[in-house]
């Protein structure tokens, strides 16, 4: 990365930067601007990731993937950018997100593409935050907030008056990531001050991220564009080329597994590259392509477990510090990730850290050995990346596979109870657990077929009112009909309960057809989402009867084999 070229190329913007700010802004602090540039730049451009250790430059690994937008393909974010300011990446977990968006930080910076700024969403989780205050002056905007102490504290403004000027300059792009990660209790007072500082500074771009069904996708003036994962084969060859850019013969080994007939069947798992990374990670153990997500995350587990550094150091197995057995170790790790993950800390400082893992020792009454502990996630096994004092996994995914196969260690009663406060927690966060609970439907099929999706249910009759409710603005109804989108994704998670519901849908028809929710429906999807609706709602007793009878087939479906089982001959 030309540091020069970047000086040159910088000058103008800062120029423009100075008329808004005035005098004050003096050669001094156009320096700290192109030194705050270049380093955040420098930063972005190396990575580490579970394949590669070492830090690795971002451009030897990185593949650019395509986005979607209106049914249209979109090669060229540059491109698409120009003409817009207001733009939501929408996208699974592990889709690359994060790596879009530090990719596109550092064009910025080279190319004199606006002055681009990055924060995490989850970092409001840190703040106290009050009630929501109605004419709030920016200075109180904690969104404002947020950026003017981070650019203070990098010495690139003086004070928020001054900052408030050069963002009036409309020569920034403001990055939020992870709109997903923002603790729900926070959520509102975050959104509207985000909507108000996007309003303020209109002049700029703004760009954040988020996986689908959150109120992110429904934010005025956003254009949703959604993320595309890996296309085909060949693209999937490229990428695996360019994760193992430094050894290639190990490439060719995956990429002759992935051409079997026997493979091709899950080339559609392995677009998303998240899941490319794990199987690559673990492939010198388990060279097959395993047909669920949580068998992949126990694969990288195992393999990182097992045998570290698989790259570097074939056959080489680090101690683990903690000395704790694999039993024990994944005991604890799973502790930790329920504590953490619901307590909205998907990155921790290494207080908050000890802090956690002490309640959690405490709780299940063993003597764990912190520092240790905390090694061997960060050495050992590799799973925890730390980035200055902020600790963090290596995908948030990671933290959620552990969460559910924490389950594994209550007992049904409490299992049925956990459901129940995670089928609120669904609702309440508009799909937020969305990946979690996908994960819980594939490691213990028969408890959420028995408990979940009878707690998800009633949790859809609780909200009833939303869903029928006449709203003022067209972006709410947009919002029920995402929601109940995924209403219905997590009863797929089932295959057994998707033929019944279909067939209670089928068989029953809208009584009331002038409700407000199928006014609203612009397009024939939204009018089939508003009849759905309205059939569960005005049929509640006689779904429950469905739901009832499902449940008894389940509890009654290994009967005759233990009854065969145990027949005396």
């Amino acid at each position: 990365m030309e540091e020069k070229l970047i000086i040159e190329s910088s000058k103008l913007l800062l120029e423009k930067i100075s008329k808004f700010a005035g005098p004050k802004i003096s050669q001094f602090s156009n320096n700290k601007i192109l030194e705050y540039l270049v380093e955040n730049a420098k930063n972005f451009s190396t990575v580490r990731t579970i394949l590669h250790k070492d830090s690795v430059n971002l451009s030897d690994i990185y593949f650019p993937l395509d986005f979607t937008f209106r049914n249209s393909i979109i090669h060229d974010f540059n491109s698409f950018i120009i003409d817009r300011n207001k733009i939501s990446i929408v996208a699974t977990g592990g889709a690359g997100k994060t790596t879009f968006i530090k990719h596109f930080y550092i064009e910025c910076v080279i190319k004199n593409y606006k002055i681009p700024i990055i924060f995490n969403f989850r970092d409001f989780n840190n703040y106290e935050i009050k009630k929501v205050v109605k004419d709030k002056k920016i200075i109180e905007n904690y969104v404002f907030i947020a950026f003017t102490e981070h650019l203070i504290f990098n010495k690139v403004g003086i004070d928020e008056n001054i900052i408030e000027k050069m963002f009036d300059s409309g020569e920034f792009i403001f990055f939020l990531d992870g709109y997903d990660e923002l603790d729900v209790n926070k959520k509102s007072v975050i959104t509207k001050d985000f909507m108000d500082f996007v309003a303020k500074f209109n002049k700029n771009k703004f760009v954040i991220s988020t996986r689908p069904y959150t109120s992110a996708t429904q934010l005025d003036g956003f254009d949703n564009i959604y993320l595309n994962g890996l296309a085909d084969l060949d693209q999937i060859e490229v990428f695996v080329r360019k994760q193992l850019f430094d050894n290639q013969n190990f490439a060719d080994e995956i990429i002759k597994t992935l051409n079997n007939k026997t493979s091709l069947k899950y080339i559609e798992l392995l677009s998303n590259p998240l899941f490319l990374i794990l199987f690559i990670n673990s492939f010198e153990s388990y060279p097959k392509i395993p047909p669920k997500k949580t068998q992949f995350y126990w694969q990288v587990f195992d393999a990182l477990f097992e045998k570290h550094e698989t790259f570097s150091k074939r056959g080489y197995r680090r101690p683990k510090l903690s000395k704790l057995d694999r039993e024990n170790f994944e005991y604890v790790l799973s502790s930790f990730c329920l504590a953490s993950y619901f307590q909205n800390l998907f990155s921790f400082t290494a207080l908050e850290f000890e802090h956690i893992l002490k309640d959690v020792s405490n709780n299940i009454d063993k003597k764990i050995n912190i520092s240790n502990f905390l090694e061997d996630l960060k050495v050992s096994i590799s799973i925890l990346v730390e980035d200055g004092n902020i600790l963090s996994f290596i995908h948030r995914s990671i933290q959620e596979y552990f969460v559910a196969r924490h389950l594994s260690n209550l007992s049904e009663a409490e299992k049925d109870s956990f459901f129940n406060i995670l089928a609120e927690k669904q609702n309440e966060r508009n799909g937020q657990h969305t990946f979690l609970i996908e994960l819980i439907s594939e490691l213990y099929p028969y408890e959420f077929k028995k408990y979940y999706i009878k707690h998800h249910i009633i949790e859809f009759y609780h909200n009833k009112n939303y869903y029928l409710k006449q709203h003022k603005l067209q972006r709410d109804y947009e919002k029920v009909y995402s929601d109940f989108e995924n209403f219905k994704l997590i009863l797929s998670y089932s295959n057994d309960f998707t033929k019944p519901f279909q067939d209670f849908i089928k068989n029953n028809n809208v009584k009331n057809s002038n409700i407000n929710l199928l006014i609203a429906a612009k397009t024939k999807k939204q009018t089939k989402i508003a009849q759905e609706i309205l059939i569960l709602a005005e049929n509640k007793r006689s779904f429950f009867l469905i739901i009832d009878d499902y449940i008894t087939k389940l509890d009654n479906s290994n009967k005759p084999l233990i009854d065969y089982a145990f027949k005396r001959r």
